[in-house]
């Protein structure tokens, strides 16, 4: 069962598909990428920020990886090449991504370590124990709640299993008024789809995974290398293209650097299932 506010989101992010164009590259990538040295083009930078999850989960061989908010399977295909788990389930809200991710997944040659579905993070509907390793990258902001994601991570976990994400979150004393009224994902939208109680900063995020179950958290902030060169990175494709194609781009390049400035922190984390 797949909650309201997950299918109006998947909607927002189906219709959407068609404007990706050339802005992530040949890799189906969806993320802001990891911009840690100049000169980077957009697919490596991608890389780098799958790269940074996958080495703060820890991901090895023989490893049974869950990834929610898959997307279109890029990020999959990565863990399976770079650090070969056993198996690899993604899922994701949206269909079309859903169905592009299993083609990419086909056309790489890794379906039979690779699975696709149609899912709820915070409804996983798989037994308890089953995974070494659950991964989340730029999607748990969205969950309606991320400590419901939280818990059912600890539940579909190994003890000892690792959790991996990549996330947003307000700064340790920003003004909580202005980042609400400012800060609103999917980017532009109207703030309809935000869920409040997902807007609390690292210290909050903190005491979040614990009482779920989580040890040894780490939340580090990469927010530098992510968010501001992505923003020039759309203002450089927006030159590629004319129209409404190309105001777009620089109204969502304006409108993440407005959320910068709002309090926004981008933020690498890590923690442990403890193993009893």
């Amino acid at each position: 069962m797949i909650s309201r506010v997950a299918q109006d989101i998947a909607a927002v992010y189906a219709r959407r598909h068609e404007t990706r164009g050339d802005i992530f590259g040949e890799k189906p990538y969806a993320n802001y990428g990891y911009w840690t040295r100049n000169g980077m083009g957009i697919e490596e930078a991608c890389d780098a920020l799958t790269d940074a999850v996958a080495q703060a989960a820890e991901i090895g061989p023989g490893d049974r990886v869950l990834e929610v908010g898959c997307g279109y399977g890029a990020s999959a295909v990565f863990y399976m090449r770079r650090y070969t788990p056993a198996s690899v389930l993604g899922i994701d809200v949206t269909d079309v991504r859903v169905d592009a991710a299993r083609a990419y997944a086909e056309e790489e040659g890794l379906a039979d370590r690779i699975r696709f579905e149609r899912g709820d993070a915070t409804r996983l509907g798989v037994r308890s124990g089953t995974f070494t390793v659950v991964v989340a990258i730029e999607c748990a902001f969205h969950f309606q709640t991320r400590e419901d994601f939280f818990r059912e991570a600890a539940r579909v976990l190994a003890p000892g299993g690792r959790l991996g994400m990549t996330d947003i979150i307000p700064r340790r004393g920003a003004d909580l008024g202005r980042y609400r009224a400012t800060v609103h994902f999917p980017i532009g939208s109207d703030g309809s789809l935000d869920v409040a109680e997902n807007i609390y900063d690292a210290d909050g995020y903190t005491s979040r995974l614990e009482a779920a179950g989580f040890e040894q958290v780490r939340i580090e902030p990469i927010t530098d290398f992510t968010l501001p060169p992505f923003a020039a990175h759309l203002e450089r494709a927006a030159q590629r293209v004319e129209g409404e194609r190309r105001r777009n781009r620089m109204r969502a390049a304006a409108a993440y650097r407005d959320y910068l400035t709002s309090g926004l922190e981008y933020v690498l984390v890590s923690a442990r299932r403890p193993l009893r």
